[in-house]
């Protein structure tokens, strides 16, 4: 198999280390399908049981609410389907910055992404969640091979012999047994619940995934968006539960299972995309990794003060369309990070910038180094000569009611407040 020389879409090479290095992902990928197949396969450990445990003596369920294969419909097929669907076709569509086309003149109806950007996007996407899936399933099984632990409905699986006692005080083993082979044996696979731990690990991976392109978290407390991202924690839940229902698992299984899911979920969702807690990032991939060299320190990749400051508060370009004209001297104060250091002091200026002169020569080759971060809704922070902080309302700004006031903070007042032998310390607070 040859390896690629550059990315679809684009004439920048790529090393070789590059390629190799996202080999490796997809191996581990398959080793956890191998690796499921193989445990699958293998006795698991028969825990020895009690005739007159009252837990582990439910009717076996022929028909699941929720099939294994309807299972993975929910936390595969559906977060897969979404996001191709998002990636290529959705994204970009509701920007409010879109790119106009040179012969045209019309703005592009697809928004600021790039094609190649979109399949880097699409590609970690569907990593992410492989390997969400992959980690669940061989964790999982793993453990439910070492453990053998009884389903609630064994005895009904068992079949006891008649006149069948506990050959030990109080516990009895499978020797005792005369039901179907193959369902005794899954009936020792109780702990963790299967279901519940691939449910979480997909749904969970989806959630964060477009909690991270809704950029929820940023500080606007738009409900309609957190009301979305929970919907597929919802789906998980009800997956989980049903094999309660179905008295597949007791609920400590489901529990453990469950919360397996979500490590798994969030690990691989980390792995490929930002904290939800960096809103600035937009939820783009991170960049195409420079595997075999040394990362980079938060001293050497702060852009403190610069206009392509990655960590600008995300702002509303309506509202302040909106604010009435005020005077440079009326001005209230400036926003929260005139005096507050960076927010974010990993900002790379790999990740968050698009180097503009080499445009012409298809430079920027990773979604996650377009001009997509800089290019709307951020707040571009300029401090030389002649900028002002954005204009608000005064009637509207917060005044701290526990901390003065200091003429090194930053901070301009109106001159109506800070006349001649007033001091600052002296101002009256305002009423909230």
């Amino acid at each position: 198999m040859e390896i690629p020389a550059k990315l679809p879409f684009s004439k920048r090479r790529l090393p070789p280390r590059v390629v190799i290095s996202y080999i490796f992902d997809y191996v581990i990928i398959i080793a956890c399908a191998i690796g499921f197949s193989i445990l699958n396969k293998v006795e698991p450990f028969h825990q020895h049981f009690s005739l007159t445990n009252i837990s582990i003596q439910y009717p076996y369920a022929v028909h699941e609410r929720v099939p294994m294969i309807y299972a993975l419909c929910i936390s595969g097929l559906f977060p897969l389907v979404l996001i191709i669907l998002y990636t290529l076709v959705i994204d970009g569509l509701f920007s409010h910055h879109k790119p106009q086309d040179v012969a045209s003149g019309k703005r592009k109806l697809r928004g600021p992404h790039r094609w190649k950007d979109r399949l880097w996007e699409l590609n970690c996407g569907i990593l992410g969640l492989l390997l969400a899936q992959g980690l669940a399933f061989v964790i999982t099984q793993a453990l439910k091979t070492a453990c053998g632990k009884p389903r609630p409905d064994l005895i009904d699986r068992c079949q006891p012999r008649a006149n069948s006692t506990d050959l030990f005080p109080g516990l009895s083993n499978s020797t005792i047994c005369t039901g179907d082979p193959a369902l005794l044996t899954d009936g020792f696979r109780s702990w963790p619940s299967g279901h519940s731990s691939s449910s979480f690990a997909g749904l969970v991976y989806i959630s964060l995934w477009l909690g991270g392109k809704l950029h929820i978290m940023d500080n606007r407390g738009e409900a309609w968006k957190a009301l979305l991202v929970m919907v597929p924690l919802l789906a998980a839940s009800l997956v989980a539960v049903s094999r309660i229902m179905d008295a597949r698992h007791h609920p400590f299984d489901v529990i453990t299972g469950s919360m397996l899911g979500v490590v798994c979920g969030f690990v691989a969702y980390r792995q490929y995309f930002p904290p939800l807690s960096e809103p600035w990032r937009k939820g783009r991939a991170y960049p195409i990794r420079t595997w075999g060299s040394d990362p980079a320190g938060p001293d050497s990749v702060r852009y403190v003060g610069s206009k392509r400051e990655s960590s600008s508060a995300l702002r509303n370009p309506e509202d302040e369309r909106m604010a009435p004209d005020i005077p440079s001297s009326e001005h209230a104060r400036p926003d929260a990070s005139t005096y507050l250091q960076s927010s974010n002091p990993y900002a790379s200026n790999v990740y968050n910038r698009r180097p503009r002169d080499h445009d012409a020569d298809d430079g920027a080759w990773s979604s996650s180094e377009d001009d997509v971060t800089n290019g709307y809704e951020m707040r571009q922070q300029n401090h030389g000569a002649g900028h002002h902080a954005p204009q608000y309302d005064p009637s509207n700004a917060y005044v701290s009611q526990t901390q003065p006031l200091t003429a090194h903070a930053g901070i301009h007042v109106p001159e109506p407040m800070a006349g001649p032998g007033r001091p600052l310390t002296d101002m009256p607070s305002r009423a909230m």
